[in-house]
């Protein structure tokens, strides 16, 4: 049975799944919207623009990103979410064109992605299309749209980080429509707490939206992920993605489908506190008032990395 009714009470769900509760807001920015699939959004230091004189340079080393003091607010999920060994893990590196599925408005992750890409690589947002939102929330409002980062038209605000100025347009699209111009353009696609909604309903997107992950990889790029994690004894429904959770075998199938390779697993982000059991929003940081889940910690999850073949 599927607990749509259920999630949609809790609006929390995807802020903690994407964005995360502590995430910070964005300023507003300016946006172009093209043919209502993709959306690019010049910043003010775009190519051909320049960068301001009073623009704040971005880093170009990961640990000198996650140390900035502008992630003060997000840095108390450091010791949960381990950024600078997960994404060491992945290989990122700040040349890379790197895709994030479910950035959210002013997403954890983006957070530091944007830096570290701002000077020397190109960052795409990608969220789920209108149906699966609609799939997700049957009647939610127009500021639930807005706080999980559903308008591709506006991917390049909800990515932006105050101070840094990006080298290159930041642009937006739904992962069922992915436009063939980015066929191979891409060394990373990231999958972070993003794939669980992808395998629920009775039509499952999974298929769809790895084929399109699949394409918009460069020969031998990159696709990591990191995901709440059930136990393989679970059973099918508990593990659909209703209540958030997945099968570690159930992923790695839907990834080997479309043709990627399983390069390598950790346990970096792993939780042997969470029986993994229940709704994963009742863990924190969605839900911060209950000491026996403050206790558990924010949920077990895997973390993989998989490859296109060359």
């Amino acid at each position: 049975m599927e607990k749509i009714g259920y999630v949609s009470a809790l609006a929390l769900i995807l802020a903690a799944c994407s964005a995360g509760e502590d995430a910070p807001g964005n300023d507003a920015g300016e946006m172009s919207a093209d043919s209502g699939t993709m959306a690019e959004v010049e910043t003010d230091g775009a190519a051909g623009s320049g960068m301001p004189e009073d623009a704040v340079a971005s880093s170009t080393d990961l640990a000198s990103v996650i140390s900035h003091e502008r992630r003060d607010e997000n840095r108390a999920r450091d010791d949960w979410r381990h950024p600078q060994e997960t994404l060491s893990f992945f290989g990122v590196e700040p040349d890379m064109t790197v895709v994030e599925v479910l950035p959210g408005n002013g997403g954890w992750y983006s957070q530091i992605l944007m830096p570290l890409t701002a000077e020397q690589g190109r960052l795409i947002g990608v969220t789920y299309p209108d149906r699966l939102w609609s799939q997700m929330f049957p009647s939610w409002s127009e500021e639930n749209y807005e706080r999980f980062g559903a308008d591709i038209s506006q991917m390049s605000r909800y990515m932006s980080v105050d101070g840094v100025v990006s080298a290159q347009p930041i642009v937006g699209y739904t992962i069922d429509d992915i436009p063939d111009a980015e066929n191979g353009s891409a060394d990373m696609v990231l999958f972070i707490r993003a794939l669980h909604h992808l395998f629920r309903f009775e039509e499952p997107m999974i298929d769809t939206a790895l084929a399109e992950v699949f394409d918009i990889l460069a020969p031998g790029g990159v696709v990591g992920v990191v995901q709440h994690r059930a136990p393989e004894s679970a059973d099918a429904e508990f593990a659909s993605g209703n209540n958030g959770y997945l099968k570690q075998s159930d992923v790695i199938a839907a990834f080997e489908r479309a043709g990627f390779v399983l390069e390598d697993v950790s346990e970096v982000n792993a939780n042997p506190n969470d029986p993994a059991d229940g709704f994963v929003w009742r863990l924190p940081p969605t839900t911060t008032n209950n000491e026996a889940t403050l206790a558990i910690g924010e949920s077990d999850r895997m973390t993989l990395r998989f490859r296109k073949p060359e």
